[in-house]
This record gives C-alpha cells, structure tokens and sequence, in this order.
C-alpha cells in the first residue's frame, strides 16, 4: 500500500495535499484559539460549530498530513481516508473511558462530515492530477 519510490517522489498533487494540510492547520488553530473563545465568551449559538471546530477541521488536517507524508495511489488514498476517519471516530468512543469521561455524538458527526469534505476535494485533485493517479 506504502511504495518506497512514491515517498521519494515529490508532484504538484503532493504539494497541493502539504498546502492544504498547513491551511486547514492554521484553520483549525486558529478556530480553537480564537473562534471558540469569542463564542463562548459573548454566549452566542452557532450550532455547535465551536464545539466541534477541531474534530472539523483536524480531520482534514490529519488526512491531508497523511497523505502528504505517504503520496498514495488513487485508491491507496481511499483506503488510508476510510482509515483515518474510522480511526478518529474509534478514538472519540475510547474517550469515554478516560477520566474526563467525554462522548460528544456531535464530535463523531464533525469527524464524518470532515472526511466527507476531505474525500471531495482527494477527488477532485485526483480528477485534476489525473497522470498521477494509478
């Protein structure tokens, strides 16, 4: 799944997977640093958005990281996708467990529509790349 020549090879799809990375890290940064806190503090309701900003926007930054890192193949980057968001969501539900005791059904709906997104736009630069997919 991992090929040894794909992690050498640098391409404009993997530059665009490390730009997308560093936005949605900035994003999700800066959600959770100053848009949650603003929210918060002036008691406004914007449907949860502040709540679940990180499992939002840190889903794409994961998936984004990832693949940056790894430069999978067209179906590699399904498979690694599916992974990563099941793996975000399996570690929402092993949160329970620990001492804070935290489930948050919003946090796992965050997770999905995060790697919804993040699907949509892997297809879209695959659609773009396409001499680079295999």
């Amino acid at each position: 799944m991992i090929e040894k020549e794909r992690i050498l090879k640098i391409t404009k799809k993997r530059i665009s997977f490390f730009l997308i990375f560093v936005l949605m890290f900035v994003v999700t940064e800066i959600g959770r640093r100053v848009y949650r806190p603003y929210i918060y503090a002036n008691n406004i309701f914007d449907f949860w958005i502040a709540d679940t900003i990180g499992n939002l926007t840190g889903t794409i930054t994961i998936v984004f990281f990832d693949f940056a890192i790894v430069n999978p193949t067209h179906n590699a980057g399904r498979i690694f996708l599916a992974v990563i968001t099941i793996g975000l969501i399996v570690y929402e539900f092993v949160q329970y467990f620990s001492p804070r005791s935290v489930l948050d059904w919003r946090d796992i709906i965050a997770t999905l529509i995060g790697g919804a997104i993040s699907l949509g736009i892997y297809e879209l630069l695959c659609r773009q790349h396409k001499e680079e997919t295999s």
